[in-house]
């Protein structure tokens, strides 16, 4: 008795965490993109193969999945061929690559068709997604239509450590839908297939690559953003990613470099008046060093004393910008004071270095500064060690001369 006892909780036991991680897996856990197909555009009436990648972009492992494409007009499996493909389990950040071989019916519609691929999970429902294909042979060479309109980064000048997105519009450069040729009618529509930013060792691009981005119809743009960031210890300078774009099998690629500047310069405050000149209050100078534009800038007062106002919010600084700041003040005469600037370089927050400020004397100095050892003692040493050798070159010099 004991024994079934203990079989019969091991299996509840079993049940209850298979369905805590059944119910973890939510309906959006895989990501199914269309990759390519080919031919491009397809014929009527011929056999064609899509490309079709699924990713787990969820937080658990998913078991159990069928990836399912839906035969509907004028699309169709090849004969001997299954809709379903049973991946097995799919870890998270795992992607597979399926092949499906397609048959377009002889009275296609031309122009842009549809066809759906889905997802089942058990106990989740069905999920499914439609992408687009071009039916049609009137298709023309379209190389060189597009081209890149503008690069934009943001911020426009990074940090090291810094995120940032950079955003890449395509567009497409001809003027008419359609163009005439030996008496046919092209159609001048863009497809592109594949879109990639890609990293190198400074610079780590986060953003997945676009698949299937779409059609540019002619004078039309888009936009393709993607995420960047700057790894830490990065020197100073402009680099340079690889944007490759690949157009369906007629049209174009594009191969070109994405420039992303860097650069480590801050916010510097210095002391304007000193606390001698103006007893009971520090009246700052804040300049904006960098090449752009910064928010939310604001000087953080620090030390044994008690401020007025407990924080000076400055906000936009522009480059080469100047604010003075006034602090009202009750201190003790005998500590010194700081003062750091927090700014935020795109969606990035920074400190800047802390300006110390001496109560007792009429200067300031940078933290980093204060930690360096003063040259004073040194020079008076060397002007010794001096001293010393020429007196002794002199005292030399005599005896010399009374030997001879």
């Amino acid at each position: 008795m004991f024994g079934k006892i203990r079989s019969l909780l091991i299996i509840l036991i079993i049940l209850l965490f298979s369905g805590v991680s059944q119910a973890n897996i939510g309906e959006d856990s895989l990501k199914i993109n269309l990759i390519k197909y080919d031919p491009y555009p397809v014929n009527p009436d011929t056999d064609f193969s899509i490309w079709v990648q699924v990713k787990n972009v969820g937080e658990n492992d998913v078991s159990g999945a069928t990836i399912e494409f839906i035969p509907r007009y004028p699309f169709s499996i090849k004969p001997g061929e299954s809709t379903i493909r049973t991946p097995g389990i799919i870890r998270k950040n795992d992607e597979f690559v399926y092949k499906y071989t397609l048959h377009a019916d002889k009275n296609s519609f031309v122009g842009t068709n549809t066809l759906e691929i889905g997802y089942r999970i058990l106990g989740n429902g069905f999920n499914k997604r439609e992408f687009d294909i071009e039916i049609g042979s009137d298709i023309v060479d379209a190389r060189g239509t597009v081209r890149l309109e503008k690069s934009t980064l943001f911020p426009e000048v990074l940090m090291s450590g810094d995120s940032g997105t950079v955003t890449l519009s395509l567009k497409n450069s001809a003027t008419e839908y359609t163009i005439k040729m030996d008496s046919k009618d092209y159609s001048m529509n863009a497809h592109i297939q594949t879109a990639q930013l890609m990293g190198n060792e400074f610079i780590e691009v986060t953003s997945d690559p676009y698949y299937n981005a779409g059609i540019i119809g002619p004078g039309d743009s888009i936009d393709l953003p993607f995420s960047i960031i700057i790894k830490n210890n990065t020197p100073d300078g402009t680099y340079f990613l690889d944007f490759n774009l690949k157009g369906a099998a007629r049209l174009y690629s594009l191969n070109l470099k994405i420039p992303i500047r860097v650069d480590s310069s801050s916010i510097q405050s210095t002391l304007s008046e000193t606390p001698k000149l103006n007893p009971g209050g520090i009246i700052l100078s804040v300049a904006n060093n960098r090449p752009n534009s910064l928010n939310a800038a604001t000087v953080i007062p620090q030390g044994n004393a008690t401020f007025e106002p407990e924080e000076y919010f400055i906000g936009t600084m522009d480059p080469d910008e100047l604010f003075t700041v006034k602090f009202d003040m009750l201190a003790n005469k005998e500590d010194n004071l700081g003062f750091k600037v927090r700014f935020k370089n795109g969606n990035n927050w920074h400190e800047s270095e802390t300006l110390v400020v001496k109560l007792n004397g009429s200067s300031s100095i940078q933290a980093g500064d204060a930690e360096k050892p003063s040259l004073v003692p040194v020079m008076i040493i060397l002007g010794f060690v001096l001293i010393i050798i020429a007196g002794f070159f002199i005292i030399m010099k005599r005896r010399r001369a009374k030997i001879e």
